[in-house]
């Protein structure tokens, strides 16, 4: 596959998770369908694409500079297949001005998979191995990250975006019951499961605190962010609340129950619940 038929599978950002309604019917849905559909019930994630399995043809329509006028990077080279470039060269992720770009540079790889590293986006000079790029937190602390286009790149995970650019790294699936992601990530929710995340400075709220639905933006690890109905004691209208293992039960202050999230979870990720009042 070339460079043009990659760009024209666009990619997979699992941009975080949206609930096309604020509670649940009773006794029925839960939070979180990955795949979404039109029946009133479930949610969208990321890039919606055609029933073909293709976004939308002019969506992809590339500009004069060589760029896509919808958003979509701009492909030199091919950087997971690492094809595209010339011998002592890796294809890797280069920004500029919000522009994702996809070139060839000098290859200084001298950093393992998933090492510490300081991002170097302007140029891509950041000694991580090809494939592989260093993405980095608020504070820039950065870990060389396999890079995707989608998550079909992945052997495991989603393929995703960090908090700092639109550029999508394959982020491994995880459990919110154990300690497996490697700092500064954390295990955070994602479309149909859990995976290792750059989480955002401000990812610190408990139970009951306030945070962003549409992406769990403000609640720390170990926390998911529900309609506040649905959260005992929240006074906005979306809150923290902790997660918790539905073949275990228990762990959650009354009235609450421990109730799966995910409508359409992911094969390993039938038990991830959260504490919250079902509607």
């Amino acid at each position: 596959m070339d460079c043009t038929d990659l760009l024209r599978h666009g990619v997979l950002v699992a941009v975080g998770f949206v609930l096309a309604c604020q509670q649940l019917p009773s006794g029925s849905d839960e939070f979180g369908d990955a795949a979404g559909d039109d029946d009133g019930g479930s949610t969208t994630f990321g890039n919606e694409e055609d029933d073909d399995g293709s976004d939308d043809d002019d969506a992809d329509e590339t500009t004069e500079d060589g760029g896509t006028d919808d958003g979509n990077p701009t492909l030199d080279c091919d950087p997971v297949d690492q094809t595209g470039c010339a011998d002592g060269e890796k294809c890797t992720v280069v920004e500029s001005i919000g522009e994702v770009t996809y070139t060839c540079v000098a290859d200084d790889q001298d950093l393992d998979p998933y090492a510490p590293c300081t991002p170097a986006l302007g140029t891509g000079i950041d000694g991580c191995f090809a494939a592989h790029a260093c993405f980095g937190d608020e504070l820039d602390n950065g870990l060389c990250v396999p890079l995707c286009l989608e998550t079909s790149d992945c052997q495991m995970g989603l393929c995703i975006a960090p908090p700092t650019t639109t550029a999508t790294y394959c982020a491994d699936e995880c459990s919110p019951f154990e300690t497996s992601c490697p700092a500064p990530m954390q295990c955070r929710r994602a479309m149909d499961r859990f995976v290792c995340e750059l989480a955002r400075s401000a990812d610190t709220g408990g139970q009951g605190d306030p945070c962003a639905l549409a992406s769990d933006d403000g609640c720390a690890e170990g926390f998911v962010c529900l309609p506040g109905e649905l959260v005992p004691s929240c006074t906005e209208g979306s809150c923290c609340t902790n997660v918790c293992d539905t073949s275990v039960g228990g762990g959650c202050d009354s009235p609450a129950i421990c109730a799966p999230i995910f409508e359409s979870p992911a094969p390993g990720s039938e038990t991830f619940g959260a504490c919250f009042v079902p509607a």
